[in-house]
């Protein structure tokens, strides 16, 4: 695979992530516990479910989960619990536009952990979308709680860590971390929820989580992982904000979360970046920053 092609995968994903938001704004009733293990359990069936239709073509070798894989799986388990228990307590836009934070963290997990060189052009797009964000964050964002902020703020610090995890991996098949994401989430939240009251909650309810597990995560995830792979750890990230602009328009057209001009002009500067970074993501000799 090309890197043009992985970085249109990545980018991709991030479209389908950004479902998930607006999935969650629109629940009646289910606790964040509840919406978590349904989200969780669809994705880990979604993921079974690409282990049978692929089990005479190009059979998923379980026995390929490294402890890395695992630690990965479990990184990301904690990623999207964190991202929902963040929407509970904060605006879309809050949640969603902390995500890019996640560049720096990757570039800098990257670095640490695989020795791998940032090019120029990632550094300036990185640049480019940090001044997106600073334009969202001066004109004021609807930051909420104190508690909520916090909560996104750790989102980026976990998918760069996640970026990096599976980019040390190599060849590793998408669909196991992914598998081991979802059944943790499932779990987890499952056993919480039933502390805190029942599994029990409305065929909506249930539908919706299901398109922010099974469909967000079940369709993304491989995307994601399988487009990774010829993509840098810190340019992966940057890729995903695609998934931060898009996510607060979706509850901005329904059910009318507002976003602030300054939010739509910082949103554009990301967003631009992206496919900038997309278009020039070819066979390209760039400068090395960090050796």
């Amino acid at each position: 695979m090309t890197e043009r092609q992985g970085a249109a995968m990545v980018a991709g994903a991030g479209v389908i992530f950004s479902f998930t938001a607006i999935a969650y704004r629109a629940v009646d009733d289910a606790t964040d516990w509840q919406f978590l293990a349904y989200r969780g359990g669809s994705t880990a069936l979604a993921m079974l479910a690409l282990v049978v239709l692929r089990r005479r073509s190009r059979p998923v070798q379980l026995r390929q989960a490294t402890p890395r894989t695992v630690l990965a799986g479990l990184v990301l388990a904690a990623a999207s619990m964190v991202y929902i228990l963040a929407l509970s307590h904060t605006s879309a836009a809050t949640a969603t536009f902390l995500l890019a934070a996640a560049p720096i963290f990757a570039a800098i997990f990257g670095w640490v952990l695989l020795r791998e060189r940032v090019q120029r052009r990632t550094v300036i797009a990185i640049g480019v979308t940090m001044i997106g964000v600073a334009v969202m964050v001066g004109t004021g964002l609807d930051a909420g709680s104190g508690i909520g902020v916090l909560l996104a703020a750790l989102i980026p610090i976990f998918i760069g860590l996640y970026n990096v995890l599976l980019r040390g991996e190599g060849e590793v098949d998408p669909v196991l971390p992914a598998l081991v994401a979802g059944t943790t989430l499932c779990v987890v939240s499952a056993t919480l929820a039933l502390v805190e009251s029942s599994l029990s909650v409305s065929w909506r309810d249930a539908a919706l989580a299901t398109v922010a597990g099974g469909m967000a995560l079940g369709i993304g995830l491989p995307l994601f992982n399988l487009g990774h792979r010829s993509v840098a750890a810190a340019r992966v990230s940057l890729l995903l904000m695609t998934e931060v602009v898009l996510a607060p328009l979706w509850v901005w057209i329904w059910p009318g979360e507002t976003p602030r001009v300054g939010t739509l002009v910082g949103g554009a500067i990301v967003m631009a970046s992206v496919v900038w970074l997309v278009s020039t993501s070819a066979d390209q000799q760039d400068l090395l920053l960090v050796s």
